[in-house]
């Protein structure tokens, strides 16, 4: 076996290692996009590119164990570059609950608790842009600020800036809304009341 025949199984090898590595961020990858954009095709669309991206330009990865937060800011910068160049129609109400009821919970309560998953669900739709990445990278994926601000390219003070806005902004709509979703429900019992 030859120099240039070892040369070539090791970087066979390293490619081999990189796309199983690649492949298995693929359900987080997806987790990300979904929870910034809120529809499965696009999502799987967004995670794709993304990926394909990354085997283009894995020669630019100067360190291996940085591999996950590299692929999340490609995956940032495409959901960046699809808001900056689409006009969104969200509909939240299109979206397809799929958590698993509990066999020991009441049906009151786990109406109650996909209430309160909807309503903060449609409270981060809600939030801008890069108020949404960076409350879902640090409060979802649990990213420290520093992971944050190299994934985004942005310094640290904007990643706290953002994130203190961004659950300020989450605290104030979620409020708003139990507020509004209280008052429906008196109005509807005192509607009941009348009719009974």
């Amino acid at each position: 076996m030859g120099p240039s025949s070892f040369f070539s199984g090791s970087f066979l090898f390293g490619r081999l290692t990189f796309n199983h590595r690649l492949e298995q961020l693929r359900p987080r990858l997806y987790r990300l996009a979904f929870s910034w954009c809120k529809e499965s095709y696009l999502a799987e669309d967004l995670v794709q590119e993304a990926m394909i991206r990354a085997l283009q330009k894995q020669a630019q990865l100067r360190d291996e164990e940085l591999l996950d937060r590299w692929v999340i800011r490609i995956l940032a910068n495409q959901w960046m570059d699809h808001v900056r160049s689409h006009v969104r129609d969200e509909n939240i109400d299109d979206m397809e609950q799929t958590i698993s009821t509990d066999e020991h919970q009441s049906p009151d309560s786990v109406h109650g608790r996909d209430e309160m998953i909807e309503r903060v669900r449609s409270a981060v739709m809600r939030l801008p842009e890069m108020q949404r990445i960076v409350v879902t990278l640090v409060d979802l994926e649990e990213f420290s600020y520093k992971e944050v601000a190299t994934t985004l390219d942005l310094p640290i003070g904007t990643i706290m800036s953002r994130l203190s806005r961004g659950r300020q902004s989450l605290r104030n709509l979620l409020i708003e809304t139990k507020n509004a979703a209280t008052e429906e429900r008196r109005k509807s019992e005192c509607h009941l009341r009348r009719v009974v």
